[in-house]
């Protein structure tokens, strides 16, 4: 049985979908059938970070409208065996989509894959209450940034109340630079507004940039660091 795991974050720009890229190219790589799945409807961005763009026929809108079958919208990842793909529509959200047809599609691709990512949209209202319905656990990404983290502490809040009771964090974007200067929040401060466990930290760095808008994700790079951080990130997602 599968594992559905959200990638979330309470503010845009934080590296929510290199998260959630990166992440599951890690656990396809330990050998396991992994889905990810585009809910970041409107504003679909996985294609683009995987370099898939001109491979999106259908997408989870043209399932959910009956125009094509869900075998048919799941893409197979070249580059990396194990890992799957479905879009989001690119422009609109899904039409009359509710938290019932989402429990319902991930019971469905548990009995296809052990670990299904969801990249989220950025919300805590309705569209994450229909996103969360049947999920497993959340991921929820935050970068040293007071609003960044107030908001990280509002959506975990959010996902408890609405059932999602394994949550576990990262920080994006850590800059050295500044560490334990007050004028940015630290590891200890953003320990404590979270209280719920931090799974991995990944540094500030321009090759993870590149890489997203080459379409070549850095956790294909045999042997990297970031290789390594987002392995050892993924193995303590499947252990939550």
């Amino acid at each position: 049985m599968g594992k559905v795991v959200l990638v979330c974050s309470g503010k845009g720009g934080v590296g929510k979908t290199t998260f959630a890229v990166n992440t599951s190219i890690a656990a396809a790589g330990r050998g396991l059938k992994v889905l990810l799945m585009d809910l970041n409807m409107g504003r679909r961005n996985i294609d683009i970070y995987l370099g898939m763009e001109d491979r999106i026929l259908f997408d989870l809108g043209d399932v959910m409208s009956g125009l094509c079958t869900l075998d048919r919208a799941i893409i197979d990842y070249d580059l990396c065996p194990g890992l799957s793909i479905i879009a989001c529509p690119q422009y609109r959200e899904i039409d009359g989509i509710g938290p019932g047809h989402l429990r319902a599609l991930y019971e469905r691709l548990r009995d296809l894959y052990d670990l299904i990512v969801v990249d989220c949209p950025v919300s805590l209202g309705g569209i994450l209450r229909t996103v969360a319905n049947g999920a497993d656990a959340a991921l929820i990404i935050t970068i040293q940034d007071y609003s960044s983290v107030r908001n990280a502490d509002a959506l975990n809040e959010k996902l408890e109340s609405i059932g999602v009771s394994k949550r576990c964090y990262a920080i994006n974007r850590m800059d050295k630079q500044y560490s334990g200067s007050d004028s940015i929040p630290g590891l200890s401060f953003i320990t404590k507004a979270l209280q719920i466990p931090l799974v991995g930290i990944v540094s500030e760095e321009p090759a993870i940039h590149l890489a997203n808008n080459c379409g070549c994700p850095v956790a294909l790079e045999s042997g990297s660091d970031m290789q390594q951080r987002f392995a050892q990130i993924a193995t303590r997602i499947l252990q939550q």
